[in-house]
């Protein structure tokens, strides 16, 4: 019903007419989620283009380099099943996005001297480097999506954000 092609300026007429034409499926928290999906949209949508046409690499392929950096020591190195549990993906899906990133020389192979039948996935300099400039661009669409909100706003934003996520 709400999608990616509603106009922000037509958000509250389009609500009221929904009101009074479904009145079954209408509540006023749609005042809430409406423009929430709208604004997720915008940034999933901004994010996806940079990732995918600037720098061909997809969000599962970026978040197995990030937990890569971020959670595999020293030597950002990780098991296959740590980084899928990590991630929630399933051991098949992992599978394919690693042998991506091998393809490309983000990530390599390499021996597990605590069990000789599997293999690490450790990050590469050039999977490093990908990994920094990806993210450097999508924090610049995420500052574009977000620039109608000062410090103040964007404060209060994320506290209501986590309160909404808190059970």
């Amino acid at each position: 019903m709400y999608n990616k092609f509603m106009k922000i300026e037509e958000l509250d007429s389009d609500i009221k007419r929904h009101k009074i034409k479904s009145p079954n499926t209408y509540h006023d928290i749609i005042n809430v989620t409406v423009p929430f999906y709208m604004l997720y949209g915008k940034l999933l949508n901004a994010i996806t283009s940079v990732q995918e046409q600037k720098f061909n690499i997809s969000n599962s392929e970026l978040d197995v380099l990030g937990s890569l950096k971020m959670s595999g020591g020293v030597d950002c190195t990780l098991s296959p099943t740590a980084l899928y549990e990590r991630l929630l993906f399933s051991s098949g899906g992992m599978t394919k996005v690693l042998k991506k990133l091998e393809e490309k020389g983000f990530i390599e192979r390499v021996h597990n001297s605590n069990d000789k039948r599997s293999k690490l996935v450790k990050l590469t300099q050039k999977g490093a480097l990908i990994l920094d400039k990806t993210l450097k661009a999508v924090i610049q669409e995420e500052n574009k999506v977000f620039a109608n909100l000062n410090d103040e706003d964007r404060i209060v934003f994320k506290n209501l954000l986590v309160k909404a996520l808190k059970d």
